[in-house]
Formats: C-alpha cells, structure tokens, sequence
C-alpha cells in the first residue's frame, strides 16, 4: 500500500471505512485545483458544469454496469432514495427490516405507504420469504449490508424473490455494499440502489448514486427524464460532482475488481481469527457469505481500550464496529488482535 496517498494509515488502524471513507492525497489536490479554477475564472467555472455531469452520468453506468440515463448523481444516499420513493404509488405495501439503516425507514415513514416490519434475523432470508408468503407485498425495501452487524443479504436469494414475485419491486440500500464490492445493476435483483460517495467509494462529501431499472419507471409512471429534472432542480454541486468522477476513475485505474478481491481475502481471514477468539458472533460464520463489517462483542470500556492502540472504530447498536476496506493489510488486522487479546 501507498502510505502516500492515505496519509492517516501512517500514524493509525484505520477499521472505520463504514462511518467514513479515507480521502486520498490525490483526491484532496485534485479537489484544490477545482478550487483554485473557481477562483481563477469565476464563472468560466461553470460553462462546463453540464458536459461534465453528463460524462460523469456514463461513467456511473461503466462502474456500475447501469444504463447512462438511468444512472444519475445525487447529494447523498438520503436524498437519492427519497426521490426515488416520491414517485412510487401511494397505495403500495412495503416491507422493511427492523432496525435497518434509519434513514432508509425514515424515507419510506414519511409518505403513506402500508408498511410492514420483518423482524432483523441472522436468517433474515428466510424472514423474508414467510413475510412475502404470508403478505402481498408490492415493495421490499432493505440494506443490502446492515450497519450495525455487517450481515451481507444473499443476492442469489434475491434474484430468486424476483423469478417467484415477478411483479416486486426490490429496493436496495447500497451505502455499506457499492464500493465495497463488485457489483452489475443489470445482473442483479435490484429496480432502485442508492449509495452516499464518502464512505467506500472514497468520493468525500456531498455525492452519491441513484440507480433505477426501467420497471422501476414502469410502476413510477414516469420517464427517465422526469426523474433527472427532479434531481437537478436548481444548480448541483459542481466539485462534490467532479470529486466522484475523479473517484471512480482511480478505482478503474486500480483494477476494482483486483482490490476488492484483496478485501475480500482479508475479510475472511479478519473473520476467522475473530471468530476464533469470540469476538464476533458465531452466525457470522454460518452464514454463506459476509460483509468487511464485523461488530465486536464489547461496551465503551472495549471501545476505549481500541482507541488506546490508534485503532480507529466506532460504536454502534450493541457491539464496536470495525470495517476493512483496501487499503488496509495483514498488519491492520494484527494490531487488532493484538489490541484484543491485551484487552481484560
């Protein structure tokens, strides 16, 4: 790894990519220079504002195997799946997680929508399946990774829901998945995934992606363009914009596929030898797969015992919440362990 253009990797262990993406050395210059051409050419500035979103628009359908024009950039994940959501028929019947991802409940609780709550499950599949059975549902909403535990839902699990209610609308939250994993819109079960740029996808603040299938626009009864014109009513942010392009392009330049196999490897290996020291519950290993997120057994006084050792994490429901991204290594993990099994 390039200490160089991570600087905080040098002095910390860094395990909270989940709360906040790392900035990049190369990012933050390129974000000065944008900067520094605002400054330099007023409202020359702007001229290309447009030309730019719109290769910026292509370049999400690249990364994320999505049509152009059914891609679009959005503020953050909040603002992209409610804009989603306001065209949606009133009278559908929802059904969302317990103690899924706030801002993805508060979204659909703000219209009147009949909505119901599955209980949160380590087989939250099967959770699923009986409430699809035993309901007719229209929409199913959902984090694809859980915040808090960093269960990863099985998308072949999906895509069956999707061969067996042909009609459902399935709605992903994609903030702890997309940059985090290799992922096709086209190929997979979703009609609508929305991501905020800061967190794995390193774009910093103030972007995100909205990303919605020609079903979804079916069932919305509206065209793509309506969606667009919704989204960028009124000017948008030409830098955070300009950040996300920039992002993306140097996780193509870094082979994203390469990198997210090497997360992936370190994952397993993270759960593992948390596994071994029970640490982490033991669902997470009979699970088919599982996300970079692990949610430590321990209260405040392991979370302060962590943050002794420059191990960076966060809080969350009942556990500590560490996350592995790319850029951290073998040694990250060590400096875990070693922090683990020091703690009494």
């Amino acid at each position: 790894m390039n200490f160089d253009s991570f600087p905080l990797l040098t002095n910390s262990t860094y395990l909270n990519t989940a709360y906040v993406g790392l900035m990049s050395e190369k990012l933050a210059a390129f974000r000065r220079g944008q900067d520094q051409e605002h400054v330099s050419n007023g409202g020359k500035y702007k001229l290309k504002a447009d030309e730019n979103l719109e290769e910026t628009h292509q370049l999400l359908g690249q990364f994320f195997g999505s049509d152009k024009k059914l891609s679009f950039v959005v503020p953050n994940f909040s603002f992209g799946v409610r804009q989603a959501i306001s065209f949606l028929p009133k009278n559908l019947k929802i059904l969302l997680l317990e103690d899924d991802y706030p801002s993805l409940l508060d979204a659909f609780k703000e219209y009147d929508f009949d909505i119901l709550l599955a209980k949160q499950d380590h087989n939250i599949e099967d959770v699923i399946e009986f409430m699809l059975a035993s309901n007719k549902i229209d929409v199913l909403a959902l984090s694809v990774v859980q915040y808090t535990t960093g269960l990863l839902i099985d998308l072949k699990f999906l895509k069956q829901l999707k061969v067996k209610y042909p009609h459902l609308i399935i709605i992903g939250d994609g903030t702890q998945f997309l940059g985090a994993h290799t992922f096709d819109f086209k190929k997979s079960p979703f009609d609508v995934i929305a991501t905020s740029g800061y967190k794995w996808l390193l774009a910093g603040f103030g972007n995100g992606v909205l990303i919605v299938s020609e079903e979804y626009l079916k069932i919305s009864q509206i065209e793509s363009t309506t969606l667009f014109n919704q989204i960028f009513n009124g000017h948008f942010n030409i830098l955070s914009t300009a950040s996300l392009n920039f992002a993306l392009k140097e996780l193509i330049r870094q082979d994203f596929h390469k990198l997210m196999h090497k997360k992936k490897q370190l994952a397993l290996i993270a759960k593992l030898e948390l596994t071994s020291l029970n640490y982490i519950s033991p669902w997470v290993s009979q699970r088919p797969s599982h996300s970079s997120i692990f949610s430590l057994k321990g209260d405040k006084k392991l979370y302060t015992h962590l943050t002794k050792y420059k191990i960076e994490c966060v809080q969350r429901g009942e556990g500590i919440r560490v996350s592995f991204h790319y850029y951290n290594s073998l040694n990250d993990l060590a400096n875990l362990i070693k922090a683990l099994e020091t703690f009494k």
